[in-house]
């Protein structure tokens, strides 16, 4: 009986525990940024994935049948070297010329994927574009003995207009585009579908992370347990880490929806009805050290101090914990009163 009282009380605090937090966790499939700073070093590790979905529906009543018969299909490389080189500065251009940033992606490797899934009545075409690499640049003044540091923060927002081309075992492919692998996808109706305006929207469009990094979530973490996930730890930067993270809907960011446009158009006597779909964004951002957010005419920025420093910021953040501690304290007490009925 006590084991079967334990067991039920474990199961009781789990579930619990997903009820209080599961809005805390990022969304499967969105636009994502996930990036690590540390101030002593100017270089760290950066991934973004950018998702596109576009649905085609069809009767199959056209004047030749089903214009968009064929089989399912899928196309996957990776880049690397100087092909991914080609789209890493294409991004460092954008990043420097429109959002006027000194970072600089580097090392990068990109992981193409585009599919086209056949049904019945319509086709799914579905891309995910994933980018590793290291950036760099983002420390603006730093000097050794002196806090606080001042990080950048300003490149995290960015779109890549018109097309970035590589070559592939499919051939020429624009990864930025939904237009770039219907070739190898579905060349039956490739060339009608690749002029449609829903076909040249960008992929690589991070924009929708401008919001204020003053209205992200921020949390830091004393232990240092965030730093694990990028397997690096640097000497001096101490275990406390910054966390600053967006795409958790609330009071303060509202709710994100993912981005639609609607187009229709007829091949071959067939009337195609075609939506794209971009989801929300997911993103967070970690600092070695305390950091508090700054905005100067119009520009972003992070002061990053290995110590403590207080302020209206912190103390929410110790209120927030002091919150939850009370409720975790809690729900102790009511999980062990009940686990002894």
């Amino acid at each position: 009986m006590r084991q079967y009282n334990a067991v039920k009380q474990l199961a009781l605090s789990a579930i619990i525990a997903a009820v209080l937090f599961g809005g805390l966790a990022s969304q499967a499939h969105a636009n994502q940024l996930d990036a690590l700073m540390l101030p002593d070093t100017d270089r760290s590790q950066i991934h973004m994935t950018a998702f596109r979905n576009i649905e085609i529906r069809y009767s199959g009543q056209g004047a030749d049948g089903n214009v968009l018969d064929g089989e399912s299909k899928r196309v996957k490389f990776v880049a690397s070297g100087n092909d991914a080189q080609a789209i890493a500065d294409r991004i460092n251009e954008v990043i420097k010329s429109e959002r006027k940033s000194p970072v600089m992606l580097q090392n990068a490797t990109v992981t193409y994927v585009a599919a086209a899934k056949r049904f019945a009545d319509k086709v799914l075409l579905s891309y995910n574009v994933d980018v590793k690499g290291n950036i760099t640049g983002y420390v603006l003044q730093a000097e050794e003995g002196k806090e606080p540091a001042i990080l950048d923060l300003d490149w995290r927002n960015f779109e890549i207009e018109g097309p970035i081309t590589t070559d592939t075992q499919y051939g020429a492919i624009d990864v930025n585009s939904p237009a770039g692998p219907l070739h190898a996808l579905m060349p039956e109706a490739a060339d009608e579908l690749a002029a449609l305006s829903i076909m040249q929207e960008p992929i690589l469009d991070f924009s929708r992370f401008d919001l204020p990094m003053r209205q992200w979530h921020y949390l830091f973490d004393v232990t240092g347990k965030q730093l694990e996930q990028y397997n690096v730890f640097q000497p001096g930067e101490g275990g406390t880490v910054s966390v600053h993270s967006i795409g958790e809907s609330s009071f303060r960011e509202g709710t994100y929806l993912p981005v639609e446009k609607d187009e229709e158009v007829t091949i071959a006597g067939e009337q195609l009805k075609l939506h794209a779909s971009t989801p929300p964004p997911s993103g967070q951002i970690t600092i070695a050290g305390y950091s508090k957010v700054q905005e100067s005419d119009g520009a972003e920025y992070a002061l990053v101090s290995s110590q403590f420093s207080g302020g209206p910021e912190f103390g929410f953040q110790f209120q927030v914990l002091m919150v939850l501690g009370g409720m975790m304290g809690a729900i102790a007490v009511f999980v062990m009163l009940k686990s002894r009925k």
